[in-house]
């Protein structure tokens, strides 16, 4: 669902550790663009996890073997135990793109998948990489806030930087680039109908209160992250702060007030995709059919299962006009 599921940054990033544990099934289902397959993208995520928390860690040389060692076991265990459930997923939501969806049931969806992909990767004995958190040095912890800054910088400038015109205008750019990886190309009208409805059922987004938010779940990370260091907490408590800090900053932030904007947000993406997809072509649904049955399909063979028989098995080659 989130592969055309609003484009707006309403759950912040939760910070590099929480990246690392979500980034495989967000390479899976999230951002698909910035490869050519699912197989490709899956086959490098070991070595894109590693540039990635590096990036905000700046790994020593002596905490590189252990590291790759443990994404190495974490992409075994990923491949063999999720990639199923993920296939799983797509043959039984396939389907149901055939005819129209009420915005109450793409939340519905939405809810399904996420319940399959996520709490797997929220258990800590799931995470190779836990030690980590207890190796962090003082200089490491500040070089994750100096990469928080960086990457505010970036997101002031996709959503808050500009008129209020090119702000709206941005972020239909990134809705329109995701329906289309689904969907293939939209006409004008159906172009209009995006941007009515992000006008309208998606206005509640609020720019500034969403980068607050952002700022608290960073800040909380690096709260987490400094009393592992200072405490020198062992494994076992370290991994209930990280797990409750990653409850927090997907699932329940701490201010009702957040709470609230958060669900407003959830079913405002939800009004929004039904009355996009309720605007496209029988082409255009049975494309989005066939590209799920090709992401199905890899799962599958990535984890080394058949694949399922039926239904829309064309390959995502024969039909996608907008992916790179």
């Amino acid at each position: 669902m989130r592969l055309v599921h609003d484009a707006t940054p309403t759950s912040p990033s939760p910070g590099p550790l929480a990246r690392l544990l979500l980034l495989l099934a967000l390479l899976a289902l999230l951002a698909l663009q910035a490869c050519s397959t699912v197989k490709l993208a899956y086959s490098n995520a070991d070595t894109l996890l590693y540039w990635r928390l590096d990036s905000y860690v700046d790994i020593t040389a002596e905490q590189a073997p252990r590291v790759r060692e443990g994404l190495a076991q974490f992409m075994t265990w990923h491949r063999r135990t999720q990639l199923p459930r993920y296939a799983d997923e797509l043959q039984r939501l396939r389907p149901r793109l055939a005819g129209e969806i009420a915005p109450e049931l793409a939340c519905t969806l939405l809810e399904q998948l996420r319940a399959v992909v996520e709490p797997p990767l929220l258990e800590p004995a799931n995470w190779p990489l836990l030690w980590l958190a207890s190796d962090l040095s003082a200089e490491q912890l500040k070089h994750i806030e100096r990469k928080q800054k960086v990457t505010d910088t970036q997101w002031k400038a996709d959503w808050l930087d500009g008129t209020p015109e090119q702000r709206r205008e941005r972020r239909f750019d990134k809705m329109l680039e995701r329906s289309e990886m689904l969907y293939g190309s939209l006409d004008e009208p159906q172009r209009q109908v995006l941007r009515e409805a992000l006008l309208t059922q998606g206005a509640g987004f609020d720019a500034q209160r969403s980068f607050n938010e952002r700022l608290r779940r960073q800040q909380d990370l690096r709260q987490q992250l400094r009393r592992i260091h200072d405490d020198k907490l062992p494994p076992e408590a370290a991994a209930a702060l990280l797990k409750s800090y990653l409850e927090r900053a997907l699932r329940q932030p701490p201010d009702p007030t957040q709470q609230r904007y958060a669900q407003t947000l959830l079913r405002e993406g939800c009004a929004v995709f039904a009355r996009l997809h309720n605007a496209t072509t029988p082409a255009q649904r049975e494309r989005a059919m066939r590209t799920l049955k090709g992401y199905e399909d890899d799962f599958r063979q990535l984890a080394g299962q058949p694949a399922a028989a039926n239904g829309g098995g064309a390959s995502r080659a024969s039909s996608a006009t907008s992916a790179p």
